[in-house]
């Protein structure tokens, strides 16, 4: 098998589930299109049905008397999304706001375009409908910074762990029945679980071999360690915002949700108060709508800054360029943040006979690490994603397709590894120095913005993250490798070959290899654009409420933390307008 015939096999299947999605099989499951008027009247508007809107939506209408308009750019998930199994088929498809990057002309040059796409969810349920269901919280050294950098303790490890628990539905028992179940709720929306794989076994041993503990749980008081996943999965089902917190209150009668509708502006009055927003309709007509308490923006750390300077929020120059008039002079998409990853493959020994596909699980066995390069610090340096596969055809279609390195790279990875189980690693640089942008490329608000990823920008990122690259190569020398004369496979399209084993070497490796933790965050971020309570600053009546506006990037995957704001958000505007805390 080659690269493309890899990515047309996709492509094939990709063609089948949309004939499927024709018949509207999920379509039960999902709130009906709203009938509402042009000028219509709630009190509050959210932008926004993903990750953090889909919950804050859910905890606003649990209050009778409060009307709520929830406006999502994209439609329904598809059956792919509702099925685990099926994740990787989304991509480039019209549930992906399919985002591209920049060719900054340094890193991102083994990829196709020169560029990462990022993929992004445009359906109910946002990122979550779309993600690989890892949930990951990050740890207690993340929020407390976040507090410190807040000035606001309310955003510290202690006061946002009751808000993780909240949401959550915790249906591992073995996790249920051990000392970690303290650290995860039961009776929250969000059903969480994990797979249990005897594979796992021997790879454990090896990363205990090098220095790591083997742990149950990472999302508690021991952030350090490799373990299995927990995954956003339950009864064979995803577990994105749009299943758990759509899903159960698709007919309170107090929500409205507007489908297939881009929200073009945020309307103000001459006091700088948000009345309101502008949308364009699924068939082009320009409607509004007004808010008699908040409008609340939670698009995403790309779309959410788009629409702040779209409405006249954001650099005051930038915003002149496009004859937008300024409302709020704010560093709007200035410290746009993500993890970078680092891809690395080990052919082991021999490929064992292959396992009955089950689609309703993420088919290779996965397991999670975090490690400290020094061992007496109690939070990690760098996250490790590791997947065991049967054999290397899967690799080659992550590479070729979700990834979108050039051909040369995944075929070299393929046909180093015909034959063999291949340990699939992803390499995460947990805290970059580095920052990227948003910029709009015209005041349109169909055209796609500018995105700047800023990768390696900040010298100190590569160096680190070729040290934690070369830190997990180490592996390959434990007992159980060395057992199946394991080997890393290494295309040679790098060029690294002749610097082997010195700091340059590790640096052009993780420079070819490098690819988007697609975890973008910080673009429109506390005690910059937002103060610790959400308000954008300038302006009155307009929170945001989504993975822009943490301060600095947490140290996991973003989901479950951008859930855990949507909890925060809704009880912080319960608060501010008198109104019960559910917490």
């Amino acid at each position: 098998m080659n690269a493309t015939t890899a990515v047309l096999g996709i492509k094939k299947i990709q063609a089948a589930l949309k004939i499927l999605a024709a018949l509207q099989l999920t379509a039960y499951l999902w709130p009906q299109q709203a009938q509402v008027q042009d000028g219509a009247c709630f009190d509050y508007i959210i932008v926004g049905a993903g990750s953090a809107g889909s919950v804050i939506a859910n905890r606003l209408t649990e209050i009778d008397n409060a009307k709520v308009l929830l406006i999502e750019a994209g439609g329904d998930p598809p059956v792919e999304s509702v099925i685990p199994g099926l994740l990787p088929f989304m991509k480039n498809t019209e549930v992906d706001w399919n985002y591209e990057t920049e060719n900054d002309g340094y890193s991102q040059q083994y990829h196709k375009n020169y560029g990462v796409e990022l993929t992004r969810g445009k359906m109910l349920g946002g990122s979550s409908s779309i993600n690989f269901l890892a949930y990951t919280r990050g740890n207690f050294h993340d929020f407390n910074n976040w507090a410190e950098i807040t000035g606001d303790e309310s955003w510290s490890w202690a006061n946002v762990l009751p808000y993780f628990k909240k949401s959550e539905r915790l249906v591992d028992s073995v996790m249920l029945h051990s000392s970690a179940s303290s650290f995860h709720g039961t009776e929250g929306y969000l059903g969480t679980t994990r797979k249990y794989n005897e594979e796992v076994l021997r790879y454990f041993e090896a990363f205990e071999e090098v220095g790591n503990r083997i742990v149950l749980d990472t999302n508690g008081n021991t952030p350090l360690g490799i373990t299995e996943c927990m995954f956003n999965v339950a009864n064979g089902v995803r577990q994105s915002t749009a299943q758990s917190f759509l899903h159960p209150i698709k007919d309170r009668p107090n929500l409205f949700v507007l489908k297939n509708t881009l929200v073009s502006k945020i309307l103000f009055d001459e006091n700088k108060n948000a009345i309101g927003v502008e949308a364009i309709l699924e068939n082009n007509e320009v409607v509004q709508f007004k808010a008699n308490k908040e409008v609340i923006i939670s698009g995403g750390a790309i779309n959410t800054p788009q629409l702040l300077m779209l409405s006249g929020i954001g650099p005051r120059e930038h915003l002149e360029s496009h004859d937008i008039p300024v409302i709020s002079d704010l560093p709007v998409g200035q410290s746009l943040q993500d993890h970078v990853m680092v891809m690395m493959a080990h052919k082991m020994g021999n490929s064992p006979p292959p396992k009955p596909v089950d689609p309703l699980y993420i088919q290779s066995p996965l397991m999670m690490g975090y490690t400290s390069l020094n061992r007496s610090k109690n939070y990690p340096d760098y996250q490790s994603i590791n997947f065991i596969m049967n054999e290397p055809t899967p690799m080659l279609q992550f590479c070729s397709f979700y990834y979108s390195y050039i051909d040369e790279i995944c075929q070299a990875l393929y046909d180093g590894s015909i034959g063999k189980e291949v340990l699939f690693s992803l390499v995460i640089l947990l805290y970059p120095e580095s920052r990227g942008k948003i910029l709009l490329r015209s005041a349109d608000p169909k055209e796609k913005p500018i995105i700047y990823t800023g990768y390696y920008s900040d010298p100190v990122d590569l160096k680190r993250h070729a040290s934690y690259v070369e830190d997990f190569a180490k592996i390959q020398h434990t007992e159980f490798f060395e057992s199946v004369n394991a080997e890393r496979v290494v295309p040679e399209v790098c060029g690294c070959e002749n610097k082997y084993s010195t700091e340059e070497y590790w640096q052009c490796y993780a420079l070819c290899m490098m690819v988007s933790g697609y975890h973008y965050s910080g673009s429109a971020a506390m005690g910059v654009v937002v103060d610790s309570r959400l308000n954008v600053f300038g302006v009155q009546k307009l929170r945001v409420a989504d993975a822009s506006v943490m301060p600095k990037i947490t140290g996991a995957n973003t989901n479950a933390a951008t859930i855990m704001i949507g909890e925060r958000a809704a009880d912080i505007i319960k608060e501010d307008h008198f109104l019960r805390s559910r917490c």
